[in-house]
Formats: structure tokens, sequence, C-alpha cells
């Protein structure tokens, strides 16, 4: 009876030791930073990248976004199963366009069995564009926001956008532009696509900005 009594206290107290270590390993997973970018229309969708450090490159986890706009839900909050790139940064786009671009997103970040690690509020300004808070590196183009928490209104990174003889495409959202669209300034570089004529671009399967209307 006392070696059984025994036994039964050693194993509780592994499984105790295991669920310390699991919970320290979750623990240490935080949002740290991040960007939103929307392109120039209401018809195009929202991009997220989440900053949750490049010790967690490759792990699997779940994100959830919910986003809002003058306090009125624009989505559901789709949990998104996604694995954390090579930098550290979890990626996801909202499953739909909204109506109005949002002005407040509330991130929630779980581990692979649905464990709540961490939860952040990120106030908007609701514009297109690219728009950071936190600790966020652009790696495409090798420059950082800062480390300041959460912005009002986000800072927004800007970038040339190419030649006066070329329409410059999106590939996240399949549409080009011309090259003085004020869209153009607030992609990402590495999202960028030049194309010689707007030939070129309908034909390679992009549709026309219907801001600028190249």
């Amino acid at each position: 009876m006392k070696i059984s009594m025994k036994k039964a206290s050693v194993t509780i107290l592994l499984m105790i030791l295991l669920l310390t270590t699991i919970s320290a390993v979750s623990a240490s997973m935080s949002i740290e930073g991040g960007s939103f970018s929307t392109d120039g229309g209401l018809e195009d969708k929202t991009y997220a990248s989440i900053n949750v450090g490049a010790e967690n490159a490759g792990k699997d986890v779940i994100i959830q976004i919910f986003y809002s706009r003058d306090g009125s839900a624009l989505n559901n909050g789709n949990m998104v199963p996604v694995t954390v790139n090579s930098n550290g940064y979890v990626e996801v786009s909202s499953a739909d366009a909204y109506k109005y671009f949002p002005d407040h997103a509330k991130i929630k970040l779980y581990d692979k069995n649905e464990h709540l690690l961490d939860s952040q509020d990120v106030d908007l300004s609701p514009t297109s564009g690219l728009q950071t808070f936190g600790s966020y590196t652009d790696y495409s183009s090798s420059s950082s926001s800062g480390t300041g928490g959460s912005s009002g209104g986000g800072s927004t990174n800007s970038y040339h956008s190419g030649t006066s003889d070329t329409y410059v495409g999106n590939s996240n959202t399949g549409k080009f532009h011309a090259p003085g669209c004020g869209s153009v300034d607030k992609m990402k570089p590495s999202n960028k696509v030049y194309f010689s004529s707007r030939d070129e671009a309908i034909s390679s399967g992009y549709t026309p900005c219907k801001r600028c209307n190249p």
C-alpha cells in the first residue's frame, strides 16, 4: 500500500512538473507588435502581420482578430490555424472585405490546443495603407518602426512607387495602379509587381484600381 501511494505521489509530481513546463513555454509567447494593411479600396481585404518573436519560428498557433468600426463589429473573428514564419510573424488576411475601414482590432493568440496565450487591442486610423504598432520590422525593406506600444492611429510607412512608365500591381489584392496612385506608396515592397503596359497587367489577371482608374 505504501509503495502504491509512493508511486501515485511521484506520478502526480511528474504531471505537475509537466503542466508547469507547458505553461511556462506557452507563457513565453506573446504579441510584441505588428502591422495592419489595406489597399486603396473598401473592396480590398485587411492583412495582418503579428510579431510573436523569432524564437517561436515554426510553431503552430491559432490567431483570432476581431475588427470593428465605431464600436460595431465588422467580422465574426474566425480562429485561423497558422505557423509562425522564420521571422517570428503570423500572417493572416481577413476572410472578406469590409463595408468600412476598421478603427479597432482585438487580437487573440492561442496555442494549437486553443489555450489563450495573449491578447491585445489596437486602435487604427480608418483609412487604407500600412499601420504598425509595437515592435514591427518590415523585412522586405529592412526598416523598423521601433518598439513603442499600441498607437492611436498607427504609423504609416511610405515607399517609392517606381518609374512613370510602369503600372504597379499588388500581388495581395490582384489590382494594378497608375504610378501616381496614393495606394502605391502604401504597398509593401514585396507585394509590388511592375507592368510595362495596361494590357500586360490585365493579361496577367490583374484588375484596375477603382481609385485611380489606370
